[in-house]
C-alpha cells in the first residue's frame, strides 16, 4: 500500500511539475521578450542595434503603406492594395501648361512644393513614393531586408503635428516619426542623416496646420531647408491655402486632373468583388462618357474612388444607371454610405444624415477668408449633433456616439487633429449637403452668396441641380454678381424661364465668337451641349456653327466645348473638320479619349500626326489601333512612329493585356519571334509577333535614325530594345576585345566613377584596361543598387560611369548600331547592359534570352568536373597505357605485327596529349585545352583498340571495341559538352544582369531614366 500511495505521489508529482515547467515556459518567454523589447528600445539608436532598427523601419514603412484606407471605407477588409490600385500622377509648374510624371520630377529636384484640390493623391503620392522605396529593400519571400547603400530614406510627417505639439522643433518630430515606425532612441542618428543629407523629408499637409500657427511652420520649414540643404524636401499644400510662401524652393508643382487613360487605370486595378462581371472596367467608362458631369469628377482621384465604390458595391450586376447630374451623384453616394448594409447601425439613416446636413450648413457659413474654415471644432460639433438629436426627438447625450458611427462607418465625415476637429471628407460633399438643407429656402442660399460669393459659388451650381425646381430667380439673382456662375446654372438647372435663358446664351455666344471665355464656361457650354432638350440641341448647333466659320481663336473655344459634350456626335463634327493638327477641332479631338480613336485611326493613313495623337489618347482601344498600322501600312514613316509609340505603350499594363488579344499576321515561316519569348504568355501570344517586328522596325534603322530621334519620342519599352542592342540573333559569334587602349583622360574619369578600384591595378599612365576586370568591379559596386533606380538616377557618379563604359564598348569594338541601340535603354539598365557586355565573351545568342530557370545542378555544373568527361578521360587513360606498352614493346622488341612507325607516333600523340592538358588553362579558347584531349584521345583509342587486340582476337574484334570505345567516347562528350553549353547559356551575364530585372515584379518602372 505504502509502495503505491509512493508511485501515485510520484505521478502526481510528475504531473505537476510538467504544468508548472509549462506555465513557466510561457512566462519565462514573455519576460523574456519584454526583456528583449525594452534592451531594443534602449540601444536602438546605438552602433550595435542600428541596422536591425533600420531594418524594422523598413518592415514597418511597407507595412504600414502596402495597403490604404479609403476615408469611406473603414471596414479593414475593404483596404486597397496601393501597388495595383494607385496610378501615376501627372503635373507640371501652375500656368504654364506642362505636363510630367510628378514621381520623376519630384527625382529632379532636392526641394519641391506640390500642390493640388482636396482629392487629388497629394497624400497618396508621398504614401507611394515612401512605399516604394521600402519594396525595393525587401526581398521576394518578405523574410530579408536587403539595407545596401542608404540614401533618401523616406520621412512622411504630417504636418497636422504641429497643431498638438507646436513646441518641438522639426527634428524632434522625425525622431518621433522614427520611433513610432518602430525605430526608437533615433536621436544621434537622425541629427547625422540629416547632416549627411540622407534623408527624404515629405511634409504633408501644410493647410492641415492650424491658422494660428501656419507662419510658424512656413518658418520651421524654410529654416529646416537652409540648415539641411542636401536633404530632399518635399512640403504638400491644398491650391486654395498656399500664399506662395517657398519661392526659395526650386520648384512648385501642381497636380494635374486624371485623363481617360489613367481613369482606366486606376479601374483596372481596383478589387472588384467577387461575381463582378469581367467587362465592369469598359460599362463603368461607357456610362462616365454618358454622363459628362460624372466624368468630370472622375478625374479627381478621391471621387474617382467613390464612384468605384458605389459602381461595385451598387450598381454592379443590376440594371441601375450611374447618376447622371453632380448632385445626383451626391446623394446616392452619402445615402449609401449612411446606410451601411453590411453592419447593423445604433442610429438610424434619417438621424444622421440630418445630423450631417446641420453640420454642413454651419461650416459653409464659416467665411472664405478663415483659414482651416473646413474643420470645426469638436464643441462646435457636439453642440450642432446635440440640437438635432433634441429636434428628432432622442436623447443628446447620444451625440458623441452618433458622431463616432458616422465617422467610423460612412467615412463622410473626418475626425481631425486627434479628434479636436471635424471635417468633410470632400469639400464638394459639405457644399453638397449645404445646398440640400436649404432646398426651400432660395433667399437664403442667394443672401449667403452675396455675402460670401467664393465660398458659396459651387453651392449655389449643386442646388440648382438638387431638386426638380424653378431654378429662374436664383439664376437671376446671380446674373447680377457673376454672369459666368449664372451660365454654369443654366447647365445644373432643371428648368429655367425661357426669356433668361435666351439672354444668357446669347451673352455668352457673343463672348465666346470673341474667345474671351475661361475653362469652366467653356465646361458649361459643354454641358449645356449635352442636354438632349431643345435648348442643348441648339447650343450644339451654334458650336459646330461657330468652330467652322468664326476665326482661329473662337473656333478653337468652340471646338473645346464640343469637346466636353463627350457626345459621340461632337466627335464625329470634330473629326469632319480635323484636316491638320493645326485646326482647333485636332486638339479638341484628342480631349475626347476613346472616341477619338476610330477619326484619328482613318486621318492616320494621310497624316502620320494622327499617329502621335493616337499615343497621346493612351487607352488600350488606342493601342489597338496604332497596332493595325503598325501591320497594314506600309509607309516607312508610319512604321517608324508606330513601333516608338506601340513600343511606349506596351509598359502599360493595361495595354500589354489588350494586344495579347489583338488580332496580329501568322508567324513567318521558318522565323523565330525571340525577342518577347520570356514576357510570353503561352506560343500564341500575339505580343510575340507584335514585339518581333517592333524590333525589325528598329533593326532596319540606321545608326544616323537611332541617334537623331526627334525630340519628345517616347521610349520603347527595354523588354524590346534590350534584347536586340545585347543579344547576337544571326550566331555571327561576334567577340569584343578584352583588352582595350585607353587614354589618360578615360582613365581618370574611370577612376573618378569607380573610387573602390585599386589604383595599382591601373596606374595612369597605363594604354590599356582588362574591359572584363573593369566590368566585374562595375557590377560588384554599382549592380547591386541598380534596382533601387531613384537612388541610382540620383547619384551623379552614374552618368559619368555609364559614358566611361560606353566608350570602353566602343573601343573594344562594339558596332555602332549596338551603341545606338544601348542609348535607347532607359539609364539603369543600360549599365547593366554595358557591364554584360563588357564581361561577355563572346556576344549572348537568342537561346540565352529564355525565361527557363536554371536547375540548382545545373547551376553548379562544370563539364570539366562532371562524371561524362572524367569517365572518358579514365577510359583514354586505360586504352592509352594499353597502347604505350604495346608501342614500347614494338619498339624495343622486333615483333610482328607491331611496326616501329606506329608505336612511335602513338607515344607521340599520348605524350603531347597529356602535356596539353597539364598546361592549358581551362578558360582558353575553345579548340584547345580539355577539347584538344578529346580530339586527341579519339584517334589515340581509335589506333590502338586495334593495335592491340588485332593480334590476340582478330581483326574483326578488334574493329568492333574500338567503334565501341569511340561511340562511348563521342556520347560521353556531347552530352557534357551540351549541359556545359546549356549552363552557360543560362547564366550568363546578360541573363543574370539584363533579362532578370526586366522579368522581376518590380520592373514596372522600366521607362525610369
Amino acid at each position: 500500500m505504502g509502495s503505491a500511495l509512493q508511485t501515485w505521489s510520484v505521478g502526481v508529482g510528475g504531473f505537476l511539475l510538467g504544468i508548472a515547467v509549462l506555465a513557466l515556459k510561457d512566462w519565462i518567454g514573455a519576460k523574456g521578450r519584454l526583456l528583449l523589447d525594452f534592451l531594443y528600445g534602449r540601444f536602438a539608436g546605438s552602433r550595435l542595434l542600428r541596422r536591425a532598427a533600420l531594418t524594422k523601419y523598413v518592415r514597418e514603412l511597407h507595412r504600414r503603406h502596402k495597403e490604404f484606407p479609403v476615408s469611406f471605407q473603414a471596414d479593414e477588409a475593404l483596404k486597397l492594395p496601393m501597388e495595383s490600385v494607385y496610378v501615376p500622377l501627372w503635373g507640371g509648374r501652375p500656368g504654364d501648361g506642362t505636363r510630367e510624371r510628378m514621381e520623376a520630377a519630384l527625382r529632379r529636384a532636392r526641394h519641391s512644393v506640390v500642390l493640388g484640390v482636396p482629392g487629388a493623391g497629394k497624400t497618396m503620392l508621398l504614401r507611394h513614393e515612401t512605399l516604394m522605396w521600402a519594396r525595393r529593400r525587401i526581398r521576394d519571400d518578405r523574410r530579408r531586408v536587403d539595407l545596401g547603400d542608404l540614401r533618401d530614406i523616406p520621412v512622411l510627417l504630417e504636418l497636422h503635428r504641429l497643431n498638438k505639439d507646436p513646441e518641438l522643433s522639426l527634428e524632434q518630430h522625425i525622431v518621433r516619426h522614427f520611433a513610432r515606425h518602430g525605430f526608437p532612441r533615433a536621436d544621434n542618428w537622425v541629427n547625422r542623416a540629416l547632416e549627411q543629407g540622407r534623408l527624404a523629408l515629405y511634409f504633408d499637409g501644410l493647410d492641415e496646420v492650424s491658422t494660428d500657427l501656419r507662419a510658424l511652420a512656413v518658418e520651421l520649414l524654410k529654416e529646416f531647408r537652409d540648415t539641411y540643404a542636401d536633404c530632399r524636401i518635399v512640403v504638400t499644400c491644398r491650391v486654395a491655402v498656399y500664399e506662395g510662401q517657398f519661392t526659395e524652393f526650386d520648384q512648385t508643382l501642381r497636380v494635374r486632373d486624371l485623363d481617360e487613360h489613367l481613369i482606366r487605370r486606376f479601374l483596372g486595378g481596383w478589387p472588384w468583388r467577387a461575381g463582378t462581371a469581367a467587362d465592369s472596367v469598359d460599362q463603368l467608362l461607357g456610362a462616365l462618357r454618358d454622363t459628362p458631369e460624372i466624368m468630370q469628377l472622375a478625374r479627381n482621384p478621391l471621387l474617382l474612388t467613390l464612384i468605384a465604390y458605389l459602381y461595385d458595391f451598387r450598381y454592379g450586376g443590376t440594371d441601375q444607371v450611374l447618376p447622371h447630374t453632380r448632385a445626383e451623384f451626391y446623394k446616392q453616394v452619402i445615402d449609401d454610405l449612411l446606410s451601411d448594409r453590411r453592419r447593423r447601425s445604433a442610429f438610424p439613416h434619417p438621424v444622421k444624415k440630418a445630423v450631417l446636413l446641420r453640420l454642413a450648413l454651419v461650416a459653409q457659413d464659416v467665411p472664405s477668408g478663415t483659414h482651416d474654415r473646413l474643420a470645426l471644432p469638436e464643441a462646435e460639433v457636439l453642440n450642432a449633433t446635440r440640437e438635432v438629436l433634441e429636434s428628432q426627438g432622442r436623447d443628446p447625450a447620444d451625440a458623441e456616439n452618433v458622431l463616432t458611427e458616422i465617422v467610423e462607418r460612412s467615412g463622410l465625415l473626418l475626425a481631425v487633429d486627434n479628434g479636436e476637429r471635424y471635417q468633410f471628407a470632400h469639400l464638394t460633399l459639405q457644399e453638397y449637403l449645404a445646398a440640400a438643407v436649404l432646398a426651400a429656402d432660395p433667399s437664403g442660399l442667394l443672401r449667403r452668396y452675396e455675402a460670401d460669393p467664393q465660398a458659396w459659388r459651387e453651392t449655389v451650381r449643386l442646388w440648382c441641380g438638387v431638386e426638380p425646381r424653378d431654378c429662374t430667380n436664383v439664376v437671376r439673382g446671380v446674373l447680377f454678381h457673376d454672369p459666368g456662375l449664372a451660365f454654369q446654372c443654366l447647365a445644373d438647372a432643371h428648368t429655367v424661364d425661357a426669356g433668361l435663358a435666351a439672354q444668357l446664351l446669347d451673352d455668352f455666344k457673343g463672348r465666346l465668337r470673341q474667345g474671351v471665355i475661361d475653362d469652366q464656361v467653356i465646361s458649361a457650354f459643354g454641358l449645356v451641349a449635352g442636354d438632349r432638350r431643345q435648348r442643348g440641341r441648339e447650343v450644339f448647333d451654334f458650336l459646330v456653327a461657330t468652330m467652322r466659320s468664326e476665326s482661329t481663336r473662337s473656333a478653337r473655344v468652340a471646338a473645346r466645348a464640343l469637346a466636353a459634350t463627350n457626345l459621340p456626335g461632337a466627335a464625329a463634327e470634330l473629326a469632319d473638320a480635323a484636316h491638320a493638327p493645326t485646326d482647333p477641332a485636332w486638339s479638341a479631338l484628342g480631349l475626347m479619349g476613346d472616341l477619338a480613336v476610330p477619326a484619328f485611326s482613318t486621318m492616320a493613313w494621310r497624316h502620320h500626326d494622327a499617329l502621335t495623337a493616337l499615343w497621346s489618347i493612351r487607352t488600350p482601344k488606342a493601342a489597338r489601333a496604332l497596332n493595325h498600322h503598325l501591320w497594314e501600312n506600309d509607309s516607312p514613316v508610319v512604321q517608324y512612329w508606330c513601333a516608338f509609340y506601340l513600343g511606349d505603350l506596351l509598359a502599360v499594363p493595361e495595354i500589354e493585356a489588350e494586344l495579347r488579344t489583338a488580332p496580329a499576321p501568322p508567324q513567318d515561316t521558318g522565323y523565330d519571334p525571340w525577342v518577347w519569348r520570356p514576357f510570353a504568355h503561352g506560343p500564341d501570344d500575339p505580343l510575340l509577333r507584335i514585339a518581333e517586328r517592333i524590333a525589325r522596325v528598329l533593326r532596319g534603322l540606321d545608326v544616323q535614325q537611332l541617334s537623331d530621334s526627334p525630340p519628345g519620342l517616347p521610349q520603347i519599352d527595354p523588354r524590346i530594345t534590350a534584347p536586340i542592342a545585347v543579344i547576337d540573333d544571326v550566331s555571327t559569334g561576334y567577340r569584343i576585345s578584352t583588352t582595350v587602349s585607353v587614354s589618360r583622360e578615360l582613365m581618370a574619369s574611370l577612376i573618378e566613377a569607380l573610387p573602390s578600384m585599386r589604383i595599382s591595378s591601373y596606374a595612369q599612365e597605363a594604354e590599356t584596361i582588362d574591359v572584363s576586370d573593369f566590368a566585374g568591379r562595375v557590377e560588384a559596386v554599382y549592380v547591386p543598387t541598380t534596382s533601387r533606380r531613384d537612388e541610382l538616377e540620383a547619384d551623379p557618379r552614374v552618368a559619368r560611369l555609364l559614358d566611361s563604359c560606353m566608350a570602353l564598348l566602343g573601343r573594344a569594338g562594339l558596332p555602332t548600331a549596338r551603341m545606338a541601340l544601348l542609348k535607347l535603354l532607359p539609364s539603369w539598365l543600360r549599365l547593366r547592359a554595358c557591364v554584360a557586355l563588357l564581361l561577355a565573351q563572346p556576344l549572348a545568342g537568342v537561346r540565352t534570352w529564355d525565361a527557363t530557370p536554371i536547375d540548382p545542378k545545373e547551376r553548379a555544373y562544370s563539364f570539366y568536373r562532371g562524371w561524362y568527361f572524367r569517365s572518358v578521360v579514365l577510359l583514354w587513360c586505360a586504352l592509352s597505357g594499353a597502347a604505350m606498352w604495346r608501342s614500347l614493346m614494338a619498339t624495343m622488341t622486333d615483333r610482328p605485327g607491331d611496326p616501329q612507325w606506329l608505336g612511335w607516333a602513338g607515344l607521340a600523340v599520348v605524350t603531347g596529349w597529356l602535356v596539353v592538358a597539364v598546361v592549358t588553362r581551362e578558360d582558353a579558347a575553345p579548340v584547345s585545352g580539355p577539347r584538344f584531349v578529346v580530339v586527341g584521345m579519339t584517334v589515340v583509342s581509335a589506333l590502338y583498340v586495334v593495335t592491340a587486340v588485332a593480334e590476340r582476337w582478330g581483326v574483326g574484334v578488334a574493329s568492333s571495341c574500338a567503334v565501341t570505345a569511340l561511340g562511348l567516347s563521342i556520347a560521353g562528350v556531347r552530352r557534357g559538352a551540351a549541359l556545359e553549353y546549356r549552363r552557360a547559356t543560362l547564366s550568363h551575364p546578360v541573363r543574370r544582369l539584363v533579362l532578370a530585372p526586366l522579368l522581376s515584379p518590380g520592373s514596372e518602372e522600366r521607362h525610369t531614366h
